[in-house]
């Protein structure tokens, strides 16, 4: 039976934390020979599904059959890291922020993607008052998850913050009316 995404989730987790273990084991020789198994393990599977991926491109709708698999939690996070992902960084970028948007209810010029690279995004948030009512340093940080876990071979996610521009209040009489005489009585005294 498939695994649900919460469970991946933290079988995934659980993967890292051994293989971060294995640096830390009092035999060298052994952590050595453990990583270097796994390495092996991990190129074997990439690229059994680089083969997998290659036929299924070939055939007819194949690309789109692919674009459903990378939709897949788990499924696109390993294409990812083979480096089989059929969206690239910059379109995998814009549609997590578009998610975003969508469930803090913020617009597009509240969270806008200025610039990427191989190495960097660059996020600009405004703070327009509407929409999110979190922080803007809640909302960075859930700017930062999401872009890394829509592209987590970029290696740096710079964000500026753009204030709103100050504004003073507008006034509900403007202040040269309260000192004008209406027109009535300048016609009386006249």
């Amino acid at each position: 039976m498939p695994w649900d995404d919460e469970y991946a989730r933290g079988q995934a987790a659980r993967a890292e934390e051994l293989l971060s273990a294995l640096e830390s084991l009092p035999d060298s020789a052994a952590a050595a020979r453990a990583t270097d198994t796994v390495h092996t393990l991990v190129g074997l599977y990439g690229d059994c599904l680089a083969r997998i991926v290659d036929r299924l491109s070939r055939e007819e709708g194949g690309g789109d059959a692919v674009r459903r698999l990378a939709g897949d939690e788990l499924v696109g996070h390993l294409l990812l890291v083979h480096g089989l992902h059929p969206e690239p960084a910059e379109t995998r970028v814009r549609h997590a922020l578009a998610g975003l948007r969508s469930r803090r209810r913020l617009g597009e010029d509240e969270v806008e993607l200025a610039g990427i690279s191989q190495e960097a995004v660059r996020i600009r948030l405004g703070t327009t008052g509407r929409g999110c009512s979190s922080s803007p340093q809640a909302l960075e940080q859930a700017v930062r998850e999401a872009v890394a876990a829509a592209a987590p071979e970029i290696e740096r996610v710079e964000v500026d913050v753009e204030s709103a521009p100050d504004r003073a209040p507008t006034a509900l009489i403007p202040v040269d009316d309260l000192f004008r005489r209406p027109a009535l009585a300048a016609e009386r005294e006249g």
